[in-house]
């Protein structure tokens, strides 16, 4: 069993203290419309506001950077997509400036790092050994920031970059693309493991970037892709549930206290948008385990178990 490394340590006590950028915390969003295109659906504002002390470090040119446990600096677009995000709804909710600037610099920042697939690459920048260099996550993420900074601007060159982002993840895994297709089912895949993982949070941040494509576009094809994924995630969303915790992937890795926040935050915005009680039911009821103290030491014992078997790889250390 490979021990963890200094840096997945010092990574970990961030977390646990609260001090750690990607894990700041994340409710509902607070100025999302169900309708039309406006805040994003989930609260990322502390990732432009900071919290508990902890502040994204920035480049000279204000876009997110991060170091990996080799000390070496990196541009994640995920990060740099979220922090845009939670700057975007900071100017919403504040009228503040700089955060409208900095939300259109992460903007101009996707825009000229998508590639000709009309995707970002992700795994590669932070040294992660995987089949595709494409996240669904990220792909519906980067998305919703240039859908947003299209509405804003009125420059069709973040909706098009956008619409590319979306029909990229809409591909087939074995075309290059981030979308599983399995009989009537659709599954939007984070990660390109071997074996499908299908990461809960990752597939809802996917889920919500085409939400924002068909809100804008109106293209029936999407719509029906839509349709066919929130379907597959309501049948699928039993296996999520180990009966005391939620995991995080199909592969039975037990979510850590801060995804499970995530995980049901996240279900109660997607049964508002879907109009669909079971992933609100589903959120009650992983909000009544995080209340049980048993099932939180269970779940604390468990994870730190699977995380010390399995520690990953090419992480940010901050």
């Amino acid at each position: 069993m490979p021990l963890p490394s200094l840096g997945q340590w010092y990574k970990w006590y961030k977390m646990i203290i609260g001090k750690s950028m990607q894990h700041v915390p994340q409710g509902e969003g607070k100025v999302y419309s169900k309708t039309y295109l406006r805040g994003y659906y989930n609260d990322l504002t502390n990732k432009f506001l900071g919290s508990n002390g902890a502040t994204q470090a920035l480049d000279e040119q204000g876009i997110p950077i991060h170091w990996l446990a080799n000390g070496e600096c990196v541009y994640f677009p995920t990060a740099v997509a979220q922090y845009g995000l939670g700057a975007y709804d900071v100017w919403l909710l504040k009228g503040d400036r700089e955060a409208y600037n900095a939300f259109l610099r992460c903007a101009d920042w996707l825009l000229n790092d998508q590639d000709k697939m009309g995707g970002w690459l992700v795994w590669s920048r932070i040294r992660m050994t995987q089949r595709c260099p494409y996240s669904a996550m990220t792909q519906g993420e980067g998305a919703s920031l240039l859908y947003r900074a299209g509405l804003e601007t009125g420059d069709v060159r973040f909706n098009h970059a956008a619409s590319r982002a979306i029909d990229l993840m809409l591909k087939p895994i074995n075309e290059g693309g981030r979308a599983r297709y399995e009989q009537e089912k659709l599954i939007l895949e984070e990660c390109p493991h071997i074996t499908p993982s299908a990461i809960l949070n990752g597939w809802i941040f996917a889920i919500f970037g085409l939400y924002d494509g068909v809100l804008v576009t109106k293209r029936q094809d999407w719509r029906e892709f839509l349709q066919n994924t929130i379907n597959t995630l309501e049948v699928e969303l039993h296996c999520y549930d180990a009966g005391y915790w939620s995991y995080y992937d199909r592969a039975g890795r037990l979510a850590s206290p801060f995804y499970h926040d995530l995980h049901i935050n996240l279900l109660k915005v997607l049964a508002k948008l879907a109009g669909r009680k079971a992933f609100l039911l589903m959120a009650e009821c992983w909000d009544r385990y995080r209340e049980n103290k048993i099932f939180c030491v269970r779940a604390f014992i468990t994870k730190a178990y699977q995380k010390l078997k399995d520690p990953g790889e090419g992480i940010f250390v901050k």
